[in-house]
């Protein structure tokens, strides 16, 4: 059993866990990984967030580090991931992996891109949002604190990942991405179901004046989800930023699920940059659709 420290929203309990109702968090022997909801009713799309638990990493990527890029033996991540795919029904040799900057770029995720990263060379550089109407790709993007955002259009049956760190949000990267779908597949906002995955709350993310002021030359009602603290410290709601330009491009508030789950607070579940001083592994957003 463990614990873990929730935002305050409504919540059930799941074997001595606080549970968001938009999220569903499962345990599979060791592993323990998070699935949505609204996505699962679909049928369309295989899917996870995945936790620190229940891997073979070792040290500070202690347990389930699913990252290549970290300095982990190449071995135990792919048993890792191998590990979470097989649970939801994915060939991991298929992933397609991001290669992100936390910039603002989002790829088309193609038939001849399957395996890039994982078991052959890849092309896809640079990149911070996949998006795909293909099915049988899986996608996977990496998180230590950032916003993972999980989108199904469930009408176009087109699905995107989208790593939107605080440089993203401020480039309003996960607005881009359902613009690229918009544009790729016919998506319509209001169609849209997302996902704001587990990620740094507002209480532990902390900010200067200097980035303080790309929040407020991008967003008009930044008061909304960014507090001064002090002379020189504001504190940001990453998770109600994404959500309220979700909401101004068109998408519609009851389609969008929030896990509620801090990384910075949760050592146990999760990794974070932060709370880490950046010695530590990553968690990923993965989904296929069926």
């Amino acid at each position: 059993m463990f614990s873990a420290k929730h935002i305050d929203r409504t919540t059930i309990n799941y074997g001595g866990i606080k549970i968001n109702k938009d999220f569903k968090i499962h345990k599979n022997g060791e592993l323990v990984y998070f699935t949505i909801p609204s996505f699962d009713k679909t049928e369309m799309v295989k899917h996870c967030f995945t936790t620190r638990q229940g891997g073979i990493s070792r040290g500070i990527y202690y347990s389930l580090n699913t990252s290549l890029t970290k300095n982990d033996e190449r071995e135990h991540v792919l048993v890792n991931l191998n590990r979470v795919c097989s649970v939801i029904g994915i060939d991991y040799k298929n992933l397609v992996f991001s290669n992100q900057v936390h910039g603002d770029e989002i790829r088309v995720v193609i038939e001849a891109d399957k395996g890039k990263g994982i078991t052959r060379e890849s092309d896809i550089v640079n990149i911070d949002a996949l998006i795909t109407n293909v099915v049988g790709i899986p996608m996977i993007t990496y998180y230590a604190d950032c916003v993972p955002v999980f989108i199904l259009d469930p009408i176009k049956k087109a699905v995107g990942l989208v790593h939107s760190g605080w440089k993203g949000t401020t480039q309003k990267i996960a607005v881009k991405t359902i613009e690229k779908m918009r544009q790729t597949y016919g998506t319509r906002p209001q169609d849209c179901l997302i996902g704001i995955g587990p990620s740094i709350e507002m209480q532990c993310f902390e900010i200067k004046e200097d980035t303080a002021l790309l929040f407020k030359k991008s967003f008009s009602n930044r008061k909304a989800f960014m507090k001064q603290k002090d002379e020189e410290h504001y504190i940001v709601d990453l998770w109600l930023s994404v959500k309220l330009m979700l909401i101004e491009l068109g998408v519609l508030e009851e389609n969008i699920s929030i896990s509620g789950f801090c990384t910075c607070c949760n050592e146990d579940l999760f990794f974070s940059h932060r709370r880490d001083k950046g010695n530590t592994g990553s968690l990923s957003a993965i989904i296929e659709l069926r």
